[in-house]
């Protein structure tokens, strides 16, 4: 009985009501929403963390090499990829024939137990890949150059394109 009055209030709102009810849906929205962007901006942070590191990599690689102070910048294709554990299960149906009348495939995540509930058990994590980097060298001479950027292309699998190093 109550479902019905409130559809039938619902149904009732004209004009400035719709305003007020999407205002109060995307209210509602924005604080469900809370944990979600908790954990984006952790993955966010995460991907920053993993760039800085491949940029002290970077400046250190081309210190050694060409012997003048570096700077360098990384830009990620994509973040960090995770794999996790599952179980899978086929049941086949057969035909009197013994053909394959149909198939069924159920995969079902492994979990474990954590203080606050259950959690993914992980198998795999893949970082980010490194889709261009750019380095400054300044004083470096222009071999230098040449040699630090076939260098980091093969360390990275990356095209000449997105690697720019200069002096």
């Amino acid at each position: 009985m109550k479902a019905d009055s409130f559809f039938k209030r619902l149904a009732g709102i004209k004009g400035i009501g719709y305003i007020a009810l999407a205002l109060v849906a995307g209210v509602a929205l924005l604080l469900l929403n809370r944990t979600g962007g908790a954990e984006a901006q952790q993955t966010e942070d995460r991907n920053a963390l993993y760039a800085e590191q491949a940029e002290e990599a970077l400046e250190k690689l081309g210190r050694s090499l060409c012997g003048v102070e570096c700077r360098a910048k990384v830009r990620l294709g994509g973040g960090y990829v995770f794999s996790y554990a599952c179980d899978q299960s086929v049941r086949t149906g057969y035909n009197p024939d013994g053909s394959v009348s149909e198939k069924e495939t159920t995969l079902t995540n492994r979990t474990v137990n954590e203080g606050n509930g259950t959690a993914l058990v992980p198998v795999k994590e893949t970082p980010p890949n490194i889709a261009g980097v750019a380095i400054v060298c300044k004083g470096a001479s222009l071999s230098d150059a040449e040699a630090l950027k076939a260098l980091v292309a093969a360390l990275y699998g990356l095209d000449g394109d997105a690697i720019f190093v200069t002096n």
